[in-house]
C-alpha cells in the first residue's frame, strides 16, 4: 500500500494531507528509495513530503 501511495502523490492525484498518518514513514522510505534510484529528484520529495530529503 505504501508503494500505491507513493505513486499516486507523485503522481500528483493525492497529497500529503490526504495521506493516512499511519503510512507516512512507510511512504517516506519508499520515496527515499526512488530519490536514491534517481527516478525522483530530491526537490519532488521535499514538495511531496514537505521535508528536506536526507540520504
Amino acid at each position: 500500500m505504501n508503494i500505491i501511495w507513493a505513486n499516486r502523490l507523485i503522481a500528483g492525484t493525492k497529497t500529503w494531507a490526504e495521506m493516512p498518518a499511519s503510512r507516512r514513514a512507510g511512504v517516506k522510505k519508499v520515496l527515499a528509495e526512488r530519490v536514491a534510484e534517481d527516478e525522483i529528484a530530491t526537490g519532488d520529495y521535499k514538495n511531496i513530503t514537505g521535508e528536506d530529503y536526507v540520504g
